[in-house]
């Protein structure tokens, strides 16, 4: 196997990014981080807005970027203004956003930044030919992107190319992500098409999918064999997190030598048995969806439908057994924390 190059602080140029003004669109968990993280680098930093919204949350992200000292604009100001733009808003209406304010307003030799790849491999969005287009693309929530940044550490991600106008595309976004403490950690070079089938693939199968539904069934087969909810939930969800926590942290044969032998054999012979060649058949059926772009059509017409689907499940996932016993637990283990 060859092992891909990691790059470090050492091979990015903060300069770079710092002679330039860089327009974060949207202030939501990642618009929050990255903008804090680049004006803490010293980039100079505006947030762009949509404008003329009775939203609440809209006023709410206006008043805490003005407490962080932050300037907020309209998007279309952000787009005329600044020399780079980052993406942050949600995927199903970035495409509305790009063709209302973007379109009409980019100039030659703006940069384009994306932090999922999903617009641009669906063809939502078609920016011109004059302009760069990039992705720098944080392994984590924004939340643990300015917590890390603030410890003086990083956490991974990866940059892709999709467009290089200017020649030095590849530095400009390297130096992009050191700014936001990308680079202290390391990144991976990939492309749109790879970072947004992988990452579409690793949530559904893994990450919002496959753990969660795994987690839910195994309290439910526990209850249905008369077994308390609350060491039900302790089993199936609480104790989760210190099995993870150590195999993220030094891999899977570390989780094994820490563990009792008879864990290790059990869920060895047993974890084969839940994850055996069907389930293998429904991850690649699920990987074909995202590659022909199935997933993406059913994803756009429930967004243009109002989401029925989607509210229909959250109800259900509500209703779910784990989440009445989980509120309590939680409540009473730990309280309001």
């Amino acid at each position: 196997m060859e092992f891909p190059k990691i790059y470090k602080d050492k091979d990015a140029d903060l300069s770079l990014i710092k002679v330039k003004r860089v327009g974060i669109i949207g202030f939501g968990n990642q618009g929050r981080a990255q903008a804090l993280n680049l004006r803490d680098s010293g980039v100079a930093v505006v947030i762009g807005l949509r404008e003329g919204s009775p939203s609440a949350g809209l006023w709410s992200r206006k008043k805490e970027a003005g407490k962080e000292g932050l300037k907020c604009v309209s998007i279309a100001e952000a787009v005329q203004t600044a020399d780079i733009l980052s993406l942050l808003i949600p995927d199903q209406v970035m495409g509305e956003v790009y063709a209302e304010h973007f379109a009409p307003n980019l100039r030659e030799g703006q940069t384009i930044i994306f932090s999922h790849g999903y617009n641009i491999h669906y063809e939502l969005i078609q920016p011109p030919e004059n302009v760069n287009v990039i992705m720098a693309a944080p392994s984590g929530a924004g939340t643990e992107l300015r917590k890390r940044f603030l410890d003086g550490n990083g956490i991974p991600g990866l940059f892709a190319v999709h467009q290089d106008y200017s020649g030095n595309a590849e530095a400009l976004v390297l130096a992009y992500c050191k700014a936001i403490g990308l680079t202290k950690s390391g990144v991976v070079k990939s492309s749109f098409r790879e970072e947004t089938e992988t990452d579409l693939f690793g949530e559904q199968m893994v990450l919002t999918g496959g753990i969660p539904k795994l987690i839910q069934s195994s309290y439910k087969v526990l209850l249905e064999g008369n077994y308390s909810p609350a060491i039900a939930w302790l089993v199936c969800y609480y104790e989760l997190k210190t099995i993870v926590d150590m195999f993220h942290s030094k891999g899977f044969d570390f989780m094994n030598k820490a563990i009792s032998d008879t864990a290790e054999y059990g869920g060895i012979t047993r974890g084969k048995r839940i994850i055996n060649a069907d389930v293998e058949a429904e991850m690649k059926k699920a990987l074909k969806e995202i590659q022909s772009g199935e997933f993406y059509r059913e994803w756009k017409n429930e967004h243009e439908n109002g989401y029925p689907q989607l509210e229909k499940l959250r109800k259900e996932e509500k209703e779910l057994p784990i989440e009445a016993i989980g509120s309590y637990m939680l409540k009473t283990l730990f309280g309001d924390k």
